[in-house]
């Protein structure tokens, strides 16, 4: 009993830092109608002696790494010279703005878009953290952790620091379809130059592949649906260009491959054999 309770006290925790939206809990919410075909038949107790505290290391580093992000990004903006300039390039390459995205546009595809957009970097992965934890998996919590922000945000770093690349809407001279509203041309500069490879591409796709591993159709369909759409999202509202796009599903992909690695040799010689059941 207690453990259910500070269980949902901790999501929700994760969800009020995160400022989700109503569609957030309602789209965790059907994520979760199924949860009990991926269940593993661990006894709650046994689960929660280590899935409790993961999931609150993971709460606060989420909690902490929002602004420790944005310090490192001013940091790069002021420090580094970026020896690799693309915004001419990516203009050059044919249909690479993604436009065609946009072939049918209205007010209300804008506002879906820029939810999907604005909540997905986060939301995704922690629906897939979430329902793992459901599932009473601790392998599952740690792969898509692992496959997310954990390895992600090290790992694309190199890519930020030698390439400067901007949004598509900031080199083609068009409007901010997000609507943000910046404080000064420094914080614009900021948020708009990290584009290659597209990390909301990256996270989605990795979630989506490894939502796909799952038995729950209602879970796979949703997730599959959602992380599409947080895909075509960057061109539609004309963030990323198609190249950030392909190299944000590469990256992914390589993340999720490098996870279950590091969790298979992890698991092999680090687990005490005794706790290996309960992080299965």
């Amino acid at each position: 009993m207690y453990g259910m309770v500070f269980s949902v006290f901790l999501i929700w925790r994760i969800g009020a830092i995160g400022g989700w939206s109503r569609g957030c809990w309602i789209l965790l919410a059907v994520c979760l109608v199924g949860v009990r075909k991926d269940q593993s038949d661990i006894d709650w107790t046994r689960f929660f002696t280590i899935g409790i505290p993961l999931l609150g290391v993971f709460y606060y580093f989420y909690k902490a790494g929002n602004a420790l992000w944005w310090e490192l990004a001013n940091w790069m903006f002021q420090n580094n010279k970026h020896p690799l300039h693309l915004d001419e390039l990516m203009q050059a390459i044919p249909l690479n703005a993604g436009a065609w995205a946009r072939t049918f546009s209205c007010e209300a595809l804008d506002e879906f878009m820029a939810w999907v957009y604005s909540h997905s970097f986060v939301v995704s992965l922690w629906i897939c953290i979430v329902r793992s934890f459901w599932t009473k998996s601790v392998k599952k919590m740690l792969s898509y952790a692992l496959s997310g922000h954990l390895l992600q945000f090290p790992l694309i770093f190199p890519f930020y620091n030698l390439i400067l690349l901007r949004e598509v809407w900031y080199v083609k001279s068009q409007p901010d379809l997000l609507q943000r509203q910046f404080a000064d041309e420094n914080a614009l500069l900021v948020n708009v130059m990290n584009c290659f490879p597209s990390m909301h591409t990256s996270i989605a796709f990795a979630m989506l592949l490894l939502a796909l591993r799952e038995k729950d159709g209602i879970f796979k369909t949703t997730m599959v649906a959602y992380c599409v759409s947080i895909i075509f999202s960057t061109l539609y509202l004309q963030i990323h260009w198609v190249v950030d796009v392909l190299a944000g599903m590469a990256f992914g992909f390589g993340s999720v491959k490098l996870a279950d690695r590091l969790i298979h040799v992890v698991s092999a010689r680090l687990v005490p054999a005794k706790l290996k059941a309960t992080c299965a």
